[in-house]
């Protein structure tokens, strides 16, 4: 009797078991969205292996990517479109990363002051808004630094690339504008005429930013006389791994014209207002990264496909640089280009 009444007591809890499942089975999923990620873990690179979902968490989806291109010559492109690369080689995945807003204290602006020799008292020009006039111009606010210098334009030979980077690291950091995570310079902008070389500092991770922020720019004269610096950092921290839409599907929008385009074309070849008609053959497709989210709210480095190539104008034989940039993320809103 004992027997009897234990397995009939076994076989109710089995039942009810068994009920408690298939209610649970009709309510939970059974297929996650395209954009599951897994926590990010330090040192995570960016890699074609499918992620592994530990958590089941669902990334957020991030405001629409800022593109790196305004397109200011008011053009519209009509091409032929052709790619010459293995597609299969591009990451299938990689991290976003959140950016905080370097905010700058009145203790660090009077080191500054002192730093760059001004010799000049700050001025409060609002909430946490300075300025000293002196030997040199400071001006601070929350998230921005800008040194311009009092010395006059020399009438000497401009640094070549090298020595301009070489001039600018120097002085970011003797004067207390080195900031951490700083990439390497590179030389953007020359100009012989106005005597003045621009070196611009993007963050070393993300490598490979488009944006001008977080950035530091330097720009020297003759003889690497430092002229004007630009501070506007953040601090950067490692988000999530996000999976990115396939090259294919990437590929399909700059077949189709879908792509934010970004042309090197001289103006008289193409005046402003022009339809852009063309061949273009694409040679390599890369992982870059640029800011989404207002200056304001959360603010994010997300990545986008970045297409590089040449394009042949109609009834030309020259060739001149294009890009074409596609958001990398589903779950995105429409880009701001």
């Amino acid at each position: 009797m004992l027997r009897a009444k234990f397995v009939s007591t076994r076989s109710g809890r089995i039942g009810t078991l068994l009920f408690v499942l298939f209610a649970l089975a009709l309510v939970i999923p059974t297929s996650v969205p395209a954009f599951t990620i897994v926590p990010a873990t330090p040192g995570a690179e960016i890699t074609d292996e499918q992620p592994e979902d530990t958590t089941g968490e669902i990334a957020p989806e991030l405001p629409a990517p800022d593109l790196p291109t305004l397109n200011a010559q008011g053009w519209s492109f009509d091409l032929d479109s052709n790619l010459n690369m293995d597609l299969s080689t591009v990451p299938t995945q990689t991290a976003v990363y959140i950016i905080r807003r370097e905010v700058t204290t009145l203790e660090t602006a009077e080191k500054l002051v002192e730093s760059l020799g001004i010799d000049a008292d700050l001025v409060e020009q609002g909430d946490s808004i300075w300025s000293a006039s002196g030997n040199g111009n400071l001006f601070v606010s929350p998230d921005f630094i800008q040194y311009s210098s009092n010395t006059p334009v020399g009438d000497g030979e401009l640094p070549n690339d090298n020595d301009a980077i070489a001039f600018a690291n120097e002085f970011l950091r003797v004067s207390g504008l080195l900031p951490p995570n700083l990439g390497s310079g590179r030389v953007t902008d020359r100009s012989n005429d106005a005597k003045r070389v621009t070196v611009l500092y993007g963050p070393q991770e993300p490598g490979n930013v488009l944006s001008a922020f977080p950035g530091v720019s330097v720009t020297l004269g003759p003889d690497g006389v430092v002229l004007e610096a630009v501070k506007r950092w953040a601090n950067i921290q490692r988000s999530d791994v996000y999976q990115l839409r396939s090259a294919n599907e990437a590929w399909q929008q700059v077949q189709s014209n879908q792509a934010y385009i970004e042309a090197e074309i001289p103006e008289d070849e193409a005046p402003a207002g022009a339809t852009i008609v063309g061949s273009v053959t694409f040679n390599n497709v890369s992982i870059a990264y640029t800011t989404s989210g207002p200056a304001g709210g959360d603010q994010y480095l997300q990545p986008i496909f970045v297409f590089r190539g040449r394009i042949r104008l109609e009834g030309s034989d020259t060739t001149h640089a294009i890009r074409a940039y596609v958001p990398a993320l589903s779950n995105v809103g429409a880009p701001v280009g």
